[in-house]
């Protein structure tokens, strides 16, 4: 029987051949898809490892030198040329300490030599020619003392019906053994000093008081609803100006009803723009959401300056609102730093820094000169656009070249896609280029809470909100918080007795009394 073998056609062939090319285009295209996961992966692995054990600045240096060279080229950037790193200027010697403050009360001791040293050698009497002064600081331990409040009373003995007793001054805490300085005392300790309620009665039991805790942390509680009334007006302040910033940081708070006792909840703050003079509000809330920033700052009316979170963006984007988004530039420039941190050669996320650090030092330049809101604006208009629209094209020239889901893709993402909200800065000269002072009103509640971890009651988050806006904003304004405090304690429950305005309480519009 004869075997009939059937030859491949031509079209068999062909077709053949093709989709062995698809076949190897496939894995090809697999291959290139593991290699920039791979990638991914190792940039994140080399972000951890410098985020665990590298420095945190966000200087970058031109050597650029990476934390873990020996990780690869697995950042594999277009070499960017920049300028050689000028040499640094030697700093000026700095000799001696610096002198203690002259309004510190001076104690003088004196040293003599005895009166058989007097006598020189020679047999005659030694004469003194001068001497020779030093100081040394002392502290004396907080003086404790007892306020006794005697109050007389008066009545009539012929009908012996009319009885007068004097009256108290009205009280911050009435009923209370606490005065004014110790209550100021204990709160600036606690949200200033980031120091607990129970180490303040341990401190308090050295030097012979008993304070309990449970009695110091209702003072506290009692303060906050005392203090209320000025945050209330501070707020309205807030609303009033035309410049917010804002920011939030995850805080635990126990016992809150219809949540497990792990779940995250936030310290939001707001802020007038600027370091100094701010008016800052704290606010806590279990939520993230936009509907927080939209009761918090009900009918304001502006520019709001944030990180682009979304909450944030989508508040400033609600069209029944006269809001604009102002984005932060030092949010944008540390996805670059991170990258520039663990980075095996300069590339684009190094260029991209040097550009930012551009806009940065134009910035610091306008406050050492002292310029004023307009000439900023003149200022910004000649040299920061024209940066501005660089370092744009630059990234738009590299956005094709790099994985998106890369850091370096994520990073040019997440600027060009903020563009808008990044350049509005440049519309007025009292409009901050970051976020940063804001961040720094999160940094002393963040370390409080490295003290004490949680808060024990949603009632406990909203007293801590009140007292930190009233101390941050005291300091903010170059005010030392326990004098403010000690002083509103004394005049505000005089106040609100009699029904008089609180407005010369705010920080921003106190003064001391005149004694």
């Amino acid at each position: 029987m004869t075997q009939i073998v059937k030859t491949p056609s031509q079209n068999d062939l062909e077709n053949e051949v093709s989709q062995l090319k698809n076949q190897n285009q496939n894995l090809t295209k697999k291959n290139l898809e593991l290699e920039a996961t791979n990638t991914t992966l190792m940039h994140y692995l080399k972000l951890a490892k410098q985020n665990r054990f590298g420095r945190k600045s966000e200087k970058v240096s031109d050597e650029n030198t990476p934390m873990f060279p020996g990780m690869g080229q697995v950042f594999d950037e277009a070499s960017v040329e920049i300028e050689p790193k000028k040499p640094a200027k030697k700093r000026a010697a700095q000799g001696g300490r610096k002198p203690l403050p002259d309004h510190l009360p001076r104690e003088e001791v004196t040293h003599d030599i005895q009166e058989h040293e007097k006598v020189c050698p020679c047999g005659h009497p030694l004469k003194c020619i001068g001497k020779e002064e030093s100081e040394q600081l002392e502290v004396i331990p907080a003086q404790v003392k007892v306020i006794k409040n005697v109050r007389y009373k008066y009545g009539c003995k012929a009908c012996e019906d009319t009885i007068i007793l004097a009256k108290m001054p009205p009280q911050a805490l009435p009923k209370s053994m606490a005065g004014p300085g110790l209550l100021a005392h204990i709160l600036v300790s606690k949200f200033d000093d980031h120091l607990p309620i129970y180490r303040q009665s341990e401190m308090w039991e050295r030097a012979g008081v008993d304070l309990d805790c449970t009695t110091m942390g209702r003072w506290v509680m009692s303060c906050a609803e005392l203090l209320r009334p000025l945050v209330d007006l501070m707020k309205q302040d807030i609303v009033a100006s035309d410049s917010v910033q804002a920011d939030e940081t995850g805080v635990q708070v126990m016992n809150e009803k219809g949540r497990k006792n792990k779940s995250k909840s936030f310290m939001w703050v707001f802020k007038t723009a600027g370091d100094k003079n701010s008016k800052i509000l704290y606010h806590y809330s279990p939520s993230r959401s936009s509907d927080v920033i939209s009761s918090v700052i009900n009918g304001f009316e502006g520019y709001l300056q944030s990180d682009g979170y979304t909450a944030h963006t989508k508040f400033s984007a609600d069209s029944s609102l006269k809001i604009i988004n102002l984005g932060c530039w030092a949010h944008a420039r540390r996805k670059f730093v991170e990258i520039t941190k663990v980075a095996a050669k300069k590339g684009v996320a190094f260029g991209a820094v040097k550009l930012i650090a551009e806009l940065y030092k134009i910035e610091r330049q306008a406050k050492e000169e002292g310029l004023s809101f307009e000439e900023i604006w003149k200022l910004r208009q000649k040299e920061s656009k024209p940066i501005l629209e660089e370092l744009k094209k630059f990234l738009l020239d590299h956005q094709d070249a790099v994985p998106p889901k890369g850091l370096l893709g994520k990073a040019i993402s997440y600027t060009l896609k903020n563009w808008p909200s990044l350049i509005v800065y440049l519309e007025r000269g009292d409009l901050e280029i970051d976020n940063n002072a804001t961040e720094r009103c999160i940094k002393p509640f963040a370390v409080g809470r490295k003290n004490w971890y949680f808060k024990g009651c949603v009632k406990g988050a909203n007293a801590s909100a009140a007292i930190y806006s009233l101390i941050e904003t005291a300091k903010s304004c170059g005010l030392n918080p326990y004098d403010y405090l000690k002083d509103v304690f004394i005049r505000l429950a005089q106040k609100i007795a009699v029904g008089e305005s609180l407005v010369d309480l705010l920080p921003y519009n106190w003064k001391p009394q005149v004694l």
